[in-house]
C-alpha cells in the first residue's frame, strides 16, 4: 500500500471540542451514596468535564455532556454565547449516563462560550462530518492499551466475515503506544476508512450492585458524539468491543440489521476460552473452547442510523428508552466473548485455571478460516 492510499483511508479531524471545569473550584458531585462506592471510586469519577464535544447539526449546537448532577442549575442559569451572540438553551435532554444541551443557531458557529461558576468556559464547535462514512458498514469501539495485534485481528475478522468497511476507534488515553501506532496497525487491514479519536478522559468508576455502571459516563456519551457527528449516514453501525467477535451464519450483522424491523438488531454473547495448549492464549484465534454452564453475556447491537430508530440514544448494550428491547434480539446471531483477550483492567480473567471446558467445533472452524487460512 502506498502513502497516498493510506492518506485517503485515514479520516482526519479527530479532535473533540472538550470543555472542563478547572481542577480547583466547583466540581461535579457523585449521586451514589458511600455504601455503593468501591475503593478508589472518586479517583475514577469524572468531576470536571462539562462537555465532551460541541456539534452543530440541523440548526442546533449539541453539547454532549456527562450527567450534570449538581452542576445543572448553574449551567441553566449561565450565559451561553455562540460566536459572541447570546443564546438561550432550547432544550436540556437528560438520559441515564449523559445529558445533551441544545443551543439554536442557524449556521455552524466557530466557538461556544459559557459564563457560569464565576468563570468563562469555551470550546470550538464542530460541524457534522458524515461524508467519509456515508453508505459504509461501520463499527465503533472504545479501547485502552489493547494489544495492537488484538485490534487488527478484531478489525480483519469483521472485514472478512461481515464486510466491515469503516472503524472508529476511540482511544481512552493509551500509554503503551500513540494514536499513529494504532493507525499504522489498522492500515494493515482491508478497511476502507480508519479513524482513531483521542478520548483521554476518565472512563468512570465501577459501583456496587445495582449501580455498577451508573456513573460510567464516558462510553455512552462518546457513542452519541459519533452518532451526531460522523455516523448518521453510514449504511449500518456495529457496537462491540475488541474482545468480541460477531457470528451470524449465512448473513452479516449489517445485513441482519437492515432487514430487521426498525433497522436495529441485538445479538447475545457467549464466552469462549483459549485452548489450554495455545501458545498465546490472549489471541482471538486461540479461543476455541466453551463452558456449557456459562450464562449469556449482555447483548451487542447493530443499527441503520438513518432508519426509524435512528433518533434513539446509543448505549453499550441497547438503545436507551427503546420500548420492548427484547423484541429486537436475534438469537440466530451471536458474539463470541474472548475470555483472555484482555488487559485485565476490569477483572483479571486469567487469574484462575478454568475447568469444565469443551472444544467448540463451530468457533474453531470459523477462527481457523479467518486467522489460519489454507495456503
Amino acid at each position: 500500500m502506498n502513502t497516498d492510499d493510506l492518506t485517503i483511508r485515514l479520516v482526519q479531524g479527530r479532535t473533540l471540542a472538550h470543555a472542563a471545569l478547572p481542577a480547583s473550584g466547583m466540581r461535579r458531585a457523585s449521586k451514589l451514596s458511600a455504601k455503593y462506592q468501591r475503593e478508589g471510586y472518586m479517583q475514577a469519577f469524572d468531576a470536571t468535564t462539562l462537555w465532551y464535544d460541541a456539534i452543530w447539526r440541523d440548526g442546533i449546537v449539541h453539547l454532549v455532556c456527562p450527567k450534570l448532577n449538581n452542576l445543572k442549575a448553574e449551567v441553566q442559569k449561565g450565559a451561553f454565547t455562540l460566536d459572541g451572540m447570546p443564546v438561550r438553551i432550547k432544550r436540556l435532554r437528560r438520559f441515564y449516563r449523559h445529558d445533551i444541551i441544545e443551543l439554536p443557531f442557524t449556521t455552524c458557529p466557530t466557538e461556544v462560550r459559557l459564563k457560569a461558576f464565576g468563570i468563562t468556559i469555551s470550546s470550538p464547535v464542530n460541524g457534522q462530518e458524515t461524508a467519509p462514512f456515508a453508505g459504509l458498514n461501520a463499527a465503533l469501539c472504545l479501547s485502552k492499551n489493547n494489544d495492537l495485534r488484538w485490534i487488527t485481528d478484531f478489525a480483519q475478522f469483521h472485514v472478512e466475515q461481515h464486510g466491515l468497511e469503516a472503524l472508529i476507534l476511540m482511544d481512552n488515553g493509551s500509554t503503551d503506544y500513540g494514536i499513529s501506532d494504532i493507525e499504522d496497525a489498522l492500515s494493515l487491514t482491508d478497511l476502507k476508512r480508519i479513524m482513531v479519536v483521542s478520548t483521554p478522559w476518565p472512563y468512570g468508576p465501577r459501583g456496587r450492585a445495582p449501580y455498577a455502571r451508573t456513573e460510567k459516563y464516558l462510553q455512552t456519551a462518546l457513542f452519541n458524539v459519533l452518532r451526531l457527528r460522523w455516523l448518521g449516514q453510514a449504511r449500518a453501525v456495529l457496537s462491540c468491543d475488541i474482545d468480541e467477535l460477531i457470528h451470524t451464519p449465512g448473513t452479516t450483522i449489517f445485513d441482519m440489521a437492515l432487514k430487521s424491523w426498525g433497522g436495529f438488531v441485538r445479538v447475545p454473547g457467549y464466552w469462549r476460552y483459549p485452548d489450554p495448549e495455545a501458545a498465546d492464549p490472549s489471541l482471538h484465534a486461540s479461543h476455541t473452547h466453551l463452558k456449557p454452564s456459562d450464562k449469556p453475556c449482555p447483548t451487542k447491537w447493530c443499527i441503520n442510523p438513518a432508519g426509524p430508530l435512528g433518533g434513539f440514544q446509543w448505549d453499550t448494550h441497547l438503545l436507551e428508552r427503546l420500548p420492548l428491547p427484547s423484541l429486537f434480539t436475534n438469537k440466530q446471531g451471536k458474539f463470541w466473548h474472548c475470555r483472555s483477550t484482555t488487559t485485565g483492567w476490569k477483572s483479571n480473567r486469567n487469574a484462575k485455571q478454568e475447568t469444565g471446558l469443551q472444544p467448540d467445533r463451530e468457533t474453531a472452524e470459523v477462527l481457523a478460516q479467518v486467522f489460519n487460512p489454507p495456503a
